[in-house]
């Protein structure tokens, strides 16, 4: 499923997540950022505006190398340093104790082993 992979599913999903009615969600979510944050399936970049002056830098991390391309425009308006990563909720590749704030959000149902990724981004005691 390449194909779909690459061509169909970034978009399908960049347009369920441009839903008017998941805007305030959103906003509600994205306000409570602050510092160096890292956004787990940031997607194409959707919830880019909407961080506050509260933030430094976005660490966006997604699977999907299309979804990433989409949300370098919007990391290019971004008022604020964002990184983009391709990557695994299951093997985060940055440092733990290194983000101040994690967003995660509709992304849950889309990891295939969220226990793994669950236990890999618990804070250590």
């Amino acid at each position: 499923m390449p194909f779909y992979n690459d061509h169909i599913l970034p978009h399908v999903i960049n347009l369920a997540m441009r839903n008017r009615e998941l805007t305030p969600y959103r906003q509600r979510v994205i306000s409570q950022a602050h510092g160096r944050v890292l956004e787990i399936g940031i997607g194409s970049g959707l919830n880019l505006p909407l961080y506050g002056s509260r933030v430094d830098a976005i660490l966006g991390l997604d699977p999907a190398a299309r979804l990433l391309t989409m949300a370098k425009d919007a990391a290019n308006r971004s008022k604020m340093p964002v990184t983009l990563i391709t990557g695994s909720a299951q093997a985060i590749p940055i440092d733990r104790g290194s983000i101040d704030t994690l967003v995660t959000h509709w992304t849950l149902c889309s990891i295939p082993d969220v226990g793994a990724a669950l236990s890999r981004n618990a804070p250590r005691a």
